[in-house]
C-alpha cells in the first residue's frame, strides 16, 4: 500500500474526485468555457516556470491544485445543463418535441420506461436527457434503441420522495444529468424514421437478434430471463421474485455483468491465449486478442455503463499484466479509475462503480492476509481455501458501502458464492457458445436443455439459500460518517497486520 501511495496517478486520482465531488454538489465553476479553457491555461503557465526554476514544492502543490481543477471542469463539461442547445432553454407550454430512445429501463407497475435524448425542440436542435414513461395499458408500440417519436407532450421536473428514508431516485437520475420526464400513451406520440445508425443502435439491433433466436428454444421464463442478464446484460425481464432471492441470497452480482464476469472472462481467455505467447512478439498479440475479445463481449452487452466500467478496468489490467511488474494490477486499478472518471465524471457516484473497486481492492490488499494463515497440502482443499478467502475479502471490502446503501447483510452470502462463483466461468463460456450457435440456427436443442437445467438448478439453489431468513439481517442502519470511520479502521487494521507493530498507524 505504501508503494502505492507513493504512486503519483493516485494522488491525481484524489484530486480529481475532490474536484468532481466539489462541482457537482456547491457548482462553484458556472462560467462558460472560455473562461475555463484560460483558467487551465494560467495553471499550465504557472507549473511551466516552477519547474524551470526548480520550485519542486510549490510546483506539486499546483499541480494537484490542477487536478482539483480537472475534476471541477470535467463535471462542467460533462453537464448538458452548462450548455446553450440544452432542450429546457426552448421549451415552450406548446413545444413539440423529438426524443431518440437510449436505454430500455425495467418497466413499472403502469409504465415502460425509457431513457430518451431530447433531439429537437420545435424548429431548435437540443442536446440532454428525459425519463420517458409510457402508459402499459394504452400502448401497443414496443420501442427500441434508436427509436425516434415525435411528441407535444409537456415535460415536468422529476418529484422527490415523500418520505425522507425512501430511495430517493430523483438525485439518482440527476447524477446521470436527467432532471425531466414525459407521461404520454400511444396516442400522444407518433413515431419517426429511426435516428442514423450508432454503436449502442447497432448493438441493440445484434442483441435483438440473438434474443429472438435464443426464443425459439424451450427456455422457461426464468431461464431466458438469467440468461439475457449473464450473456447480454439485459435484467428488464427478471421477475420481481426472482431479483429478491437473488437479493436475499447475496448473489445479486451474479445478474449483473460487472467486474467479477469480465474478471473471470479475462483468466479463461488469459489461459486460451496462452500459446500465442511462444510466438514473435507473442505478449503483445496475446494482449491484443484478449483485449478485443473483451470489447466485442462488451459490445454485444449494449456498451451499458456497468459494462464498459468493467471491461475498462480490465482492459487496463491486462495490458499491466503484459508488463510482468510488481504491483502493476494496484497500479492498472488506479489508471483506470482515474480515466473513467475523466471520460464520466458521474461513474463516481454510481453504486457499481464503487461496490466494483472497493471488491478488488479489498481482493488485492486482504485476500493475501487471509491466505496465508492456512497453506492446505491438498490441492482441492487449497483451491476451495483461495476461493473462500477471496469471497471474504470482497466482502470485507465492499461490507461498509453495502450497509450504508442496502441496510442488509446476507449471512450466506459465503454458502451462495462459494457453490456459484467456481462454475460461473464454464457458465458464461458455455452461455457463449449457447449464443454463438443460436445465432447461427445450428443449436442442437438437447444442448439448449442442458443449459437451461444448469441455469434452472442456480436458480433453485439461490432461491433456496434466500428463504433462509434466519440469516438474512435486515434494517441495519448507517450513516456516511460511520461507513467512512469503518473504513478508515479496516485501512489502519491492514497496515497494523502488514507490519505488526500498532505504531504503524501514527506513521501511516
Amino acid at each position: 500500500m505504501k508503494k502505492m501511495l507513493e504512486y503519483p496517478p493516485f494522488h491525481f486520482l484524489v484530486c480529481l474526485i475532490v474536484g468532481i465531488t466539489l462541482q457537482f454538489y456547491t457548482q462553484i465553476w458556472h462560467f462558460n468555457l472560455l473562461y475555463l479553457g484560460v483558467s487551465l491555461l494560467i495553471f499550465l503557465t504557472v507549473l511551466y516556470f516552477l519547474k524551470r526554476f526548480q520550485k519542486r514544492k510549490v510546483f506539486s502543490i499546483v499541480s494537484l491544485l490542477l487536478f482539483v481543477s480537472i475534476g471541477i471542469s470535467a463535471t462542467y463539461i460533462h453537464n448538458p445543463k452548462n450548455y446553450k442547445n440544452y432542450y429546457e432553454h426552448r421549451l415552450t407550454e406548446n413545444s413539440a418535441s423529438i426524443l431518440i430512445i437510449q436505454k430500455v429501463l425495467k418497466s413499472g407497475n403502469y409504465y415502460t420506461k425509457y431513457v430518451a435524448k431530447v433531439s429537437q425542440v420545435d424548429s431548435s436542435k437540443t442536446n440532454g436527457y428525459v425519463l420517458l414513461n409510457i402508459q402499459k395499458e394504452a400502448t401497443q408500440t414496443s420501442l427500441t434503441v434508436g427509436n425516434k417519436i415525435f411528441t407535444k407532450t409537456p415535460f415536468k421536473k422529476l418529484i422527490p420522495p415523500l418520505n425522507p428514508h425512501q430511495f430517493n431516485y430523483k438525485q439518482y437520475l440527476a447524477k446521470q444529468y436527467i432532471y425531466h420526464q414525459v407521461f404520454i400513451d400511444d396516442h400522444q406520440f407518433k413515431k419517426l424514421e429511426n435516428s442514423k445508425l450508432s454503436l449502442i443502435s447497432l448493438s441493440a439491433h445484434i442483441r435483438e437478434r440473438i434474443q429472438v433466436s435464443l426464443k425459439q428454444y424451450d427456455f422457461s421464463n426464468d431461464e431466458f430471463a438469467v440468461i439475457n442478464a449473464l450473456l447480454l446484460g439485459q435484467r428488464q425481464e427478471i421477475s420481481k421474485g426472482l431479483l429478491e432471492s437473488y437479493t436475499n441470497a447475496g448473489a445479486i452480482h451474479i445478474l449483473a455483468i460487472s467486474g467479477l464476469h469480465i474478471g473471470i472472462l479475462l483468466l479463461l481467455l488469459s489461459y486460451v491465449f496462452k500459446p500465442l505467447e511462444k510466438l514473435p512478439k507473442g505478449m503483445i498479440i496475446k494482449t491484443a486478442s484478449i483485449v478485443l475479445f473483451l470489447w466485442s463481449f462488451a459490445f454485444i452487452a449494449g456498451l451499458s455503463a456497468s459494462v464498459i466500467r468493467a471491461v475498462t478496468m480490465f482492459t487496463f489490467i491486462a495490458i499491466g499484466q503484459s508488463f510482468k511488474r510488481k504491483k502493476i494490477i494496484e497500479y492498472s486499478l488506479i489508471s483506470s479509475m482515474f480515466f473513467l472518471l475523466l471520460i464520466k465524471p458521474m461513474f463516481l457516484f454510481d453504486v457499481g462503480f464503487q461496490l466494483s473497486y472497493l471488491a478488488v481492492f479489498g481482493i488485492i490488499w486482504v485476500q493475501p492476509l487471509l491466505y496465508n494463515l492456512w497453506r492446505p497440502k491438498l490441492w482441492l482443499l487449497d483451491k476451495g481455501w483461495s476461493l473462500f478467502t477471496v469471497s471474504i475479502a470482497a466482502q470485507a471490502g465492499i461490507l461498509p458501502i453495502s450497509l450504508y446503501y442496502f441496510h442488509q447483510f446476507p449471512g450466506l452470502f459465503m454458502l451462495s458464492n462459494l457453490i456459484i462463483i467456481p462454475f460461473l466461468g464454464s457458465i458464461l463460456l458455455f452461455g457463449v457458445i449457447i449464443i454463438l450457435l443460436a445465432t447461427l440456427n445450428i443449436l442442437p436443442q438437447f444442448i439448449a436443455n442442458i443449459y437451461g437445467i444448469i441455469i434452472s438448478m442456480m436458480n433453485y439453489f439461490v432461491n433456496w439459500v434466500a428463504h433462509q431468513e434466519d440469516f438474512l439481517f435486515k434494517e441495519i442502519s448507517m450513516s456516511l460518517w460511520e461507513m467512512l470511520a469503518w473504513y478508515i479502521f479496516i485501512v489502519f487494521s491492514y497496515k497494523v497486520c502488514v507490519q505488526k507493530t500498532s505504531k504503524s498507524i501514527f506513521f501511516y
